[in-house]
């Protein structure tokens, strides 16, 4: 046969493609070739087999190992991803019939839109390592616990809180209104330095038992201004009283504070009136000289303000009640109210008068130092009126009797001794040496005293000496009577 020319017959083509390989030089290689490849059956599913060993290896190697404390769910995903894939079985002798059917076309329906894209090598890479890691715990909130426990947590801190809220609250509220008191009366009483200093108002509140917390009232205390308003000064206070209470009964005007009623003497000196206060509780020596008094006072008009007791004649005797560690300022107020009481338009009227009975121009301060000058020397109220006209009989002649030679107004200069009088006393008190009326007067005078410097008898004495026998003065007309009473008590 000629190999060179053959032609397949139409009836059997594998026949003629057999008898083709036979006939020629290479088709016995070929043929060797192919009856030495194994059963394509057994072949493919050995290649398929180390696929997926292969795949499976590279899948483990990925996959990062779960933690010691990892739970069950934290597997979940290792285990999916190693599930066995799907063997797909093929025919022995596939024909053109089974191809046709692989390749029909897809249902588009069932296959997920990710798996119809493109991805990139990157992207699978960045899926992959999110698929592998430990799956979220679900239904978990507040530190890694539950929901539930959770929002238990929640509930009891807001209740726990509410509780203590509520319980701070009517904590402050019993101090502040003062709710379950007994009912205990104390006294307390704030000095002129602790006036203002909230600290020290606050610390002697507690110590007394008055409030709970300090802090709490220091809160009041800032809200309420309640260091203007508190005085110095010693309050009749009750433990009944709350915040609004205390500090109202501590100030200036308070009813609850604690007075005491100091009678002064007729002719009291300003240092015995201040000394009196001071020994009553009422206010310190000191501070009342250093007070400097400043207001609309008419009768202050004149006052020789650079004297050592500048309002020397104005404290007028009386009873007072005054509060206990009161202020100079409360202390001088009722004084000077009283004078302003005293000294009514009728007794103005009077200054008046005599000044036209006698050509002269005497003032209310004038009369003031007249007045203290009889209130001393006189000895019983029912001399005062002769005094009071000898001072006027010698001050109306000054060519005769240039000065008042009165004792008392020495005793002044000298602080109040009456044991030497010194005649020559440096001193402008000194009415033996200088003439005319003292600077201020020497005392506080009565308003016996005063009506007597108003309204002077008319008569000619000019001289009067104190009667031992008797207790009160004798008056004379001249120096020469007057010198011979005094050798009469020799």
């Amino acid at each position: 046969m000629d190999k060179n020319n053959i032609t397949p017959s139409s009836d059997d083509n594998a026949s003629w493609l057999d008898e083709v390989l036979r006939s020629s030089d290479y088709g016995e290689d070929v043929m060797k070739e192919l009856q030495s490849i194994p059963d394509t059956d057994l072949e493919l599913e050995r290649i398929l087999q180390e696929v997926r060993a292969e795949q499976e290896a590279e899948i483990i190697q990925e996959t990062p190992v779960p933690e010691a404390d990892a739970t069950e769910d934290d597997w979940v995903f290792s285990e999916t991803i190693l599930e066995e894939p799907p063997v797909y079985e093929y025919p022995a002798n596939p024909s053109a019939d089974f191809f046709d059917e692989q390749e029909e076309t897809p249902n588009f329906e069932e296959i997920p839109q990710e798996a119809s894209e493109e991805v990139s090598e990157e992207e699978i890479m960045i899926d992959t390592d999110r698929k592998v890691r430990p799956k979220k715990k679900g239904g978990y909130g507040l530190f890694g616990l539950p929901h539930l426990a959770s929002t238990a947590i929640w509930i009891g801190l807001i209740i726990v809180i509410g509780i203590s809220l509520g319980r701070l609250v009517w904590i402050c509220a019993t101090d502040v209104l003062a709710f379950g008191r007994e009912d205990r009366p104390t006294t307390i009483t704030i000095t002129k330095e602790e006036e203002g200093n909230i600290d020290a108002i606050t610390n002697k509140l507690y110590d007394a038992g008055l409030i709970q917390y300090k802090q709490l009232f220091k809160i009041y205390a800032s809200i309420s201004d309640a260091d203007q308003k508190i005085s110095a000064g010693t309050f009749e206070l009750n433990t009944l009283f709350d915040y609004s209470a205390l500090v109202k009964g501590m100030s200036a005007s308070s009813s609850y504070r604690e007075s005491i009623k100091v009678t002064i003497p007729e002719g009291y000196t300003c240092a015995q009136i201040f000394a009196l206060l001071e020994e009553k509780g009422v206010c310190t020596a000191e501070e009342l000289k250093e007070y400097e008094v400043v207001g609309d006072y008419w009768f202050l008009e004149g006052v020789n303000r650079n004297a050592e007791y500048p309002l020397e004649g104005f404290l007028f005797p009386d009873t007072y009640e005054f509060y206990i560690s009161d202020s100079p300022k409360g202390v001088f107020r009722r004084f000077l109210a009283q004078f302003d009481k005293v000294f009514t338009d009728e007794l103005k009227g009077y200054i008046d008068t005599l000044n036209q009975r006698f050509g002269s121009d005497y003032t209310l301060y004038d009369i003031l130092i007249i007045a203290s000058m009889i209130e001393k020397e006189s000895a019983g109220s029912q001399e005062n009126y002769d005094v009071s006209s000898v001072i006027y009989n010698r001050l109306r002649k000054p060519w005769e009797y240039p000065t008042l030679d009165i004792d008392a107004t020495i005793v002044y200069a000298q602080g109040g001794q009456a044991d030497f009088i010194d005649t020559n006393l440096d001193s402008p008190y000194n009415t033996y040496k200088n003439p005319g009326l003292p600077p201020t007067p020497i005392s506080n005078p009565s308003l016996l005293s005063i009506q007597a410097a108003l309204s002077p008898t008319e008569t000619n004495y000019h001289f009067y000496a104190l009667d031992p026998s008797t207790g009160l003065h004798h008056f004379s007309k001249d120096l020469k009577e007057h010198n011979a009473f005094l050798e009469s008590l020799k």
